[in-house]
């Protein structure tokens, strides 16, 4: 008797699983979602712009870091670089990160005093 309860209640539970994961997979499953880069929590955008400031230390190119800024900040992508420094700091990156997006921004501030 005690053996059928639990296999009935083990089968009820199978069951119920296979239909949730039937019901959120093939019948009504999740629309995809289009979403910017601007709406990522701040922390995973001072990581972004401390990819670019890296890539920036590899390649040195101001006007493809500059673009790479827009899609995360289209209005000031300098200050981007302002916020991620500030963030750095709390979030603990090192000294060498840390230079990288001081590199990045006085390379920007200097191509935007070059640009007529």
């Amino acid at each position: 008797m005690k053996n059928k309860r639990l296999i009935g209640f083990l089968g009820a539970i199978l069951v119920g699983l296979l239909a949730g994961l039937a019901y959120g997979w093939l019948i009504n499953p999740p629309g995809a979602q289009r979403t910017t880069l601007s709406s990522l929590r701040s922390d995973y955008q001072a990581d972004y712009v401390l990819m670019v400031a890296e890539k920036f230390s590899v390649d040195r190119d101001t006007s493809e870091a500059l673009a790479l800024l827009e899609r995360i900040a289209p209005k000031e992508p300098e200050a981007s670089i302002k916020q991620a420094m500030i963030l750095g700091q709390q979030l603990g990156y090192s000294e060498r990160e840390q230079q990288f997006l001081a590199d990045l921004e006085s390379a920007l501030a200097s191509s935007a005093e070059v640009a007529p």
